[in-house]
């Protein structure tokens, strides 16, 4: 099969396409969700892209999450496919939040298999106690951590990832972690909460905890000339989440993933 390798600056371009399809079949559909995280940063500072972000980020409550996952992207034919622990020649992803991958579209990597892609996270509900918020939030952090380190070939040498680790998340395998992510998120069901998130994959402690009331109310704003779905109190979610978002971090913090992406269809 013949690759192109797609050029970085026609990355955007792609993962905006890939968010068309999301909004309008959640549009069709009755299915909420919102830009989230540097995606959210980007429609209230940029109207769009972070210049330096190359990648898309989405919340759904559980129930919506559940519909959508079950639903998008399953005809045969589909050109963009919900992927949400996968394991066949074509795909391999197995996390506890879902990607909408671009299938015309391969990324140099471990060992997923998948393309260009949007990222959708998950919204549970969460215990009122603080102090029980915050025990759960450390130990499934711990395990999302894990599942990335499933993701990557096993290399005791490489020293961004503890060896303990390393060890554990190649000899336990996906399947454990994932196990016992499903155990606590959903031991308090969304619909019966008055607090809910999504999981931190960054150690953010309990800042990922909300009150729902914020996952039950939408607007749309502007990104990339188009208008997608985001929470009505956006300023909430995001002042919680990075402080003063509306400052530009310095230089040095200005991260892109690096993506290498080739167009094989």
């Amino acid at each position: 099969m013949e690759k192109r390798l797609i050029p970085s600056t026609e990355i955007h371009t792609y993962l905006l396409d890939i968010l068309k399809a999301i909004d309008a079949f959640c549009t069709q559909n009755g299915i909420r969700y919102s830009m989230a995280y540097g995606t959210l940063i980007g429609a209230a500072r940029h109207k769009g892209f972070i210049p330096w972000d190359d990648d898309i980020d989405l919340l759904m409550p559980r129930p919506d999450f559940e519909r959508f996952i079950s639903t998008f992207g399953k005809e045969e034919d589909a050109r963009y496919r919900c992927i949400y622990r996968v394991n066949t020649p074509q795909e391999y992803y197995k996390h506890i939040f879902a990607k909408v991958h671009d299938s015309w579209t391969e990324l140099k990597q471990d060992k997923y298999r998948f393309g260009l892609y949007v990222d959708i996270f998950p919204v549970d509900g969460k215990p009122d106690d603080v102090q029980i918020q915050r025990k759960m939030e450390k130990t499934l952090t711990h395990y999302a951590h894990r599942l990335n380190i499933c993701s990557t070939r096993f290399n005791p040498f490489n020293f961004h990832q503890p060896l303990f680790a390393n060890i554990a998340a190649h000899l336990l395998g996906p399947e454990h972690y994932l196990r016992k992510c499903d155990e606590l998120m959903g031991r308090y069901r969304y619909e019966d909460c008055a607090k809910a998130g999504a999981v931190s994959m960054t150690r953010n402690g309990i800042r990922e905890v909300f009150d729902k009331s914020l996952f039950e109310s939408y607007r749309t704003m502007e990104f990339e000339g188009c208008r997608f779905q985001a929470f009505a109190d956006s300023e909430k979610f995001l002042v919680q989440q990075y402080g003063d978002y509306m400052k530009l971090p310095p230089l040095k913090d200005r991260r892109t993933h690096n993506i290498i992406a080739y167009r094989v269809k």
